[in-house]
């Protein structure tokens, strides 16, 4: 191919027509790719050429109209930019080509190269968090569009009041489900059932509320409370049944609580007209346990006591078995309202905060207590210790200079319809800190026990109580700091009993 592409032929020479065919295609090729190189070249350079000498025809365009007055009618034609790239455009930058010796499976990897770093500097933690003040300011503003239509959804279910009450003084119990609130539905309820009017037929019977359903007392329990506890509503129930100053003595359990009031129940068969119970939020946190629901199944079971309760889950169904379902004897009943949960079921500025994982609550109850107080050393249990026992003395304390004062409050005089709501007592003491405990004075019990050795050791265990909210401070109207554990007297027994063992 060479000689026949640079040497001409010799007479002695010659080439086959398939080798002559050959060299022929090869000598083409290789002159149309110059030609296409050369044409490209000649194109560019011809291009700049044309830009340069448009911006000197601007340039001297320019000059030539700097000393004439083209007065204020006369406008300025704009120059045609002429073809090639302007002077002092930047090019774009290309990706760095890899080397041509490099393997083909180290060019792939040059190709498939990470490129920068695209993380975002916008973090959940560089958010401010949400207070209460900010929320109901917000609140304020908002304007719901729906307004009147779950105001119709709530005109709609309160057309079934009246099957309700038949299906409890047949011996059912009624949930509610669906979407929404449905406490204001079941406030609802309770004002139409104390204000509804006996029927006829139960007027001329003795036992009418019982054969006909009448109100009766009517007890509410607001289980979305994160410290309501099963003996409140025992006692509350008690209260309601036989009045708030019966003789009798139900326990100190709440298994053995709900068998005695049972046992009262029987022996008061026919006496004692039947009683609503409605439970917001029966599958709420608080008494999702197996053993409240147990003790909700045998009140629920009882003739004299009407079950009328709310869930919330969709699968509320997965917290009885077959036999828990036969003692509760459920009615269920669709109750979609799409109402929001206002601020006493659900506490939304906490709710925003966990989301955010900077919540602001306190730990929950004894087992968040015992969770903390394994991860620290054994004089901050041992100063915990001090601090509970001493809060609990004080509360017995108290409870007996109460118990010596004179009783001058008259009977309660208890109407048709008697609305118990259960409850969280206060957590903290009353101002003075009555159940409490001075600074000094635990401070000096920790040094008796061999707790710690000088106050800033004190100091620094109280910031690791303070930090995860297991005790409160305040200080009273003479200036002393008295201590606490923001807990109920039945915890407090509890994470003691837990300290001690």
């Amino acid at each position: 191919m060479e000689r026949t592409v640079h040497n001409p032929l010799e007479d002695g020479d010659s080439l086959d027509e398939g080798e002559n065919e050959l060299a022929e295609n090869i000598w083409n090729e290789l002159g149309a790719s110059d030609a296409e190189e050369r044409e490209d070249q000649a194109n560019g350079d011809r291009e700049e050429e044309e830009g340069e000498e448009q911006e000197k025809d601007d340039d001297d365009d320019a000059d030539d109209h700097d000393g004439l007055d083209t007065g204020p009618s006369t406008q300025a034609t704009p120059s045609k930019r002429g073809r090639g790239r302007p002077r002092g455009s930047g090019r774009k930058k290309k990706s760095p080509t890899p080397p041509q010796d490099l393997p083909a499976h180290e060019r792939y990897f040059f190709r498939n190269r990470a490129g920068g770093s695209k993380t975002s500097t916008h973090t959940l933690s560089s958010l401010s968090l949400l207070d209460h003040e900010e929320y109901f300011q917000l609140m304020g503003a908002y304007v719901d569009p729906h307004e009147p239509e779950r105001a119709a959804l709530q005109e709609l279910h309160s057309r079934a009041f009246g099957q309700w009450r038949f299906e409890m003084s047949e011996g059912y119990s009624v949930c509610l489900h669906g979407w929404g609130s449905k406490r204001a539905l079941m406030m609802a309820y309770a004002k139409w059932a104390a204000a509804a009017p006996k029927p006829a037929a139960a007027r001329s019977d003795g036992d009418g509320d019982r054969a006909s359903g009448g109100a009766g007392k009517i007890v509410v329990v607001n289980g979305f409370m994160p410290r309501l506890s099963m003996k409140e509503i025992i006692n509350t129930i008690a209260t309601a049944l036989f009045g708030s100053h019966h003789p009798h003595r139900l326990g100190a359990q709440p298994g053995e609580m709900t068998e005695k009031l049972l046992g009262l129940l029987r022996l008061e068969d026919g006496n004692i007209a039947p009683i609503t119970l409605i439970v917001h939020s029966l599958d709420s946190p608080t008494l999702r346990r197996l053993s409240i629901q147990s003790l909700f199944a045998r009140l629920a079971s009882h003739p004299s006591i009407r079950l009328l309760a709310s869930t919330d889950h969709p699968a509320c169904l997965l917290l009885w078995d077959s036999s828990l379902r036969q003692s509760f004897n459920f009615c269920f009943h669709d109750c979609t309202t799409f109402a929001p949960y206002d601020a006493a079921e659900i506490d939304v500025v906490d709710a925003v905060n966990d989301l955010l994982g900077r919540s602001g609550r306190p730990i929950a109850g004894k087992e968040g207590v015992a969770y903390v107080l394994k991860s620290l050393p054994e004089n901050a249990r041992n100063l915990y210790r001090v601090l509970v026992g001493e809060q609990l003395a004080g509360m017995e304390d108290g409870v007996a200079a109460l118990a010596q004062q004179p009783d001058n409050d008259d009977d309660d005089n208890h109407n048709n319809y008697d609305h118990h709501t259960t409850e969280a007592a206060p957590a903290a003491p009353a101002a003075g800190g009555d159940s409490g405990i001075e600074y000094r004075v635990l401070y000096h019990k920790a040094v008796e026990e061999f707790i710690c050795s000088s106050e800033m050791a004190f100091r620094t265990l109280l910031k690791e109580f303070h930090d995860h909210q297991m005790i409160a401070s305040k200080k009273d109207a003479l200036g002393v700091e008295m201590l606490w554990v923001p807990f109920r007297k039945q915890e407090l027994l509890a994470i003691l009993e837990d300290l001690t063992g």
